[in-house]
């Protein structure tokens, strides 16, 4: 019975990993240009939080093992994907930084900057959320990702210089206010419900919540309930969503991010399986928002494995937000069917 056990585990393992292959060509094709600069069609007085903005759970993990790889993408692909999100996990280790999901880490976090200024600088147009939910290495994890921050993204970062809160700040940011820059969240180690003081003086820097809650001064919002995550694709939509979205409302505001991911409950399958399970319903799910009683919390979509066509059934949400150049609207439509 053990080596039949062991046989069926390996015939899982490695049907998980298979899942999403088809997709690893798709990764190799560039999207059309809409993709690289979608958000040119959205007014600039349209306020940030009321956008309908793809995001990338675990961003960085496209170079990881199955167990822990969540994209099959760049990030550098994924901007061009359409994804202004960017969930980034950074772990200093042996002098160096690197991009960790749970125990693995995997895949330089420079570059990754180098690339998301470059993408700036050609698309003006466009704004990118990177948020800076969890470190590994302590205050010098921190120091370090500040310092590549400061010294690569210098004039290229949204920052709150005037007397407002950071919450009310948020509150109140347009797009407009926002194009060309990347606005930056910061937290810090799990389960801490406290403000960072990292934050502190930093003006260039937001703080977030942290997942099973909110944290004072929070002007960004995205909760995880990992009992909820590992339910199955329909008791996760039909629960989780309703769950987190009263969270928000309950919060300070800010934007919001609405994970759209389930998580492995033995932590051996791996998010592709997962992902594949759950990709059906979660695109109905997502194309059905509009409907929700709850779609103007709609901000930030996160998911798995994100590309083109996930990014594009995102982005076509925004047709319902009033919130596209009038002169531009037909395009978009046109653009996103």
């Amino acid at each position: 019975m053990i080596v039949i056990g062991c046989v069926l585990l390996c015939i899982i393992v490695v049907a998980a990993s298979m899942v999403g292959v088809g997709s690893k060509a798709l990764d190799r094709q560039l999207p059309d240009e809409f993709l690289n600069e979608w958000m040119s069609y959205v007014s600039d007085g349209a306020l940030l939080k009321d956008v309908v903005i793809p995001g990338s759970h675990d961003a960085g993990t496209v170079e990881m093992m199955w167990a822990a790889r969540t994209q099959n993408r760049s990030i550098k692909l994924q901007m061009q994907c359409g994804v202004r999100y960017f969930d980034i996990r950074v772990q200093h280790k042996y002098g160096n930084m690197f991009i960790f999901h749970g125990p693995i880490s995997k895949g330089n976090f420079e570059p990754i900057i180098d690339d998301v200024k470059e993408f700036l600088q050609n698309n003006p147009s466009e704004t990118l959320i990177l948020d800076f939910q969890h470190f590994k290495g302590g205050d010098v994890a921190m120091a370090c990702v500040d310092g590549v921050l400061c010294e690569k993204l210098d004039g290229l970062m949204v920052v709150n210089d005037g007397e407002k809160s950071d919450v009310e700040f948020v509150n109140d940011l347009t797009l407009g206010e926002a194009r060309g820059k990347a606005i930056v969240f910061w937290g810090n180690e799990f389960g801490n419900t406290a403000k960072s003081d990292y934050v502190e003086g930093k003006n260039y820097l937001f703080q977030r919540n942290n997942d099973q809650g909110t944290r004072d001064g929070s002007s960004l919002q995205s909760f995880y309930d990992s009992s909820l995550n590992r339910k199955t694709s329909k008791e996760y939509l039909k629960v989780a969503i309703d769950e987190y979205v009263e969270k928000y409302r309950q919060s300070e505001g800010g934007l919001f991010v609405m994970q759209m991911q389930l998580t492995d409950p033995i932590l051996i399958i791996g998010p592709q399986f997962y992902e594949g399970t759950h990709n059906e319903n979660a695109t109905s799910f997502i194309s059905s928002l509009q409907g929700k009683d709850y779609f103007d919390c709609v901000n930030i979509v996160m998911r798995d494995f994100v590309g083109a066509e996930k990014s594009k059934r995102i982005i076509a949400l925004n047709k319902y937000k009033n919130t596209l150049k009038p002169e531009k609207k037909s395009e978009f439509e046109s653009k996103c069917a």
